[in-house]
């Protein structure tokens, strides 16, 4: 999984996992405090709506702002590429 983002403010946490969830490519993500302790671990699913996932983000944003900062790691789903018929496969 790759860091995604960092930082301090529980405003910016929760705005960047609003972007995240927008984006709609996103497979999982993992906010880890400064320590590198998982503090919200989500899976994104078809069937997960964010207002569904606000409480916990929101508790999320509390604790690493409490704990003094944190780190964002998302997994991402490969883009689907579709192979094109050729001229040669008739």
């Amino acid at each position: 999984m790759a860091t995604e983002a960092e930082g301090f403010s529980a405003k910016a946490l929760t705005d960047k996992i609003d972007q995240l969830i927008r984006e709609g490519n996103v497979r999982r993500i993992v906010v880890r405090d400064k320590d590198g302790r998982t503090i919200l671990d989500v899976p994104m699913t078809v069937g997960v709506v964010a207002v569904l996932l606000a409480p916990m983000i929101m508790a999320a944003a509390s604790a690493v702002a409490l704990a003094g900062g944190w780190r964002l790691e998302v997994e991402r789903t490969e883009p689907v590429t579709v192979d094109e018929p050729s001229e040669e496969d008739g």
